[in-house]
């Protein structure tokens, strides 16, 4: 297994974490929100930090090579279910490639960010 901490985008770890796991063909990212590596304010615009939060999981990925036309499983927190789904789910569609991922999406009570994502991608040689 290898594991990466160490994305220029994404500042360092904000916990005991890495970004990014890679086990037999798989990988796997941590929940992933909206952050700057300087610690910018947040937007509090849902579909502003959605964009920011794929933005975030392609840097990641990057690290290893991939891209989100490799990931195949997405889930998304979202904090305020009701009044931001539509806009999370607009941007989603619109940067994730077609066929879409298999997707999960929740409220969660994040602290801070009102979108966070994690995902499982796989290497193209083991698909």
């Amino acid at each position: 297994m290898t594991r990466f901490s160490d994305v220029p985008a994404l500042g360092e770890p904000r916990g005991a974490y890495s970004f990014i796991a890679e086990a037999g063909g798989f990988v796997f990212s941590a929940g992933i929100g909206p952050f700057t590596p300087d610690n910018a304010p947040l937007s509090s615009d849902a579909a502003e930090q959605t964009e920011s939060v794929i933005d975030n999981i392609e840097s990641a990925l990057a690290v290893v090579g991939l891209g989100l036309g490799d990931v195949v499983k997405v889930t998304v927190m979202v904090q305020n279910f009701a009044a931001d789904f539509t806009a999370v789910t607009e941007v989603y569609g619109r940067r994730f490639p077609q066929p879409y991922p298999v997707r999960t999406v929740f409220g969660a009570d994040l602290p801070g960010p009102l979108v966070a994502m994690d995902v499982t991608a796989v290497r193209p040689a083991a698909q």
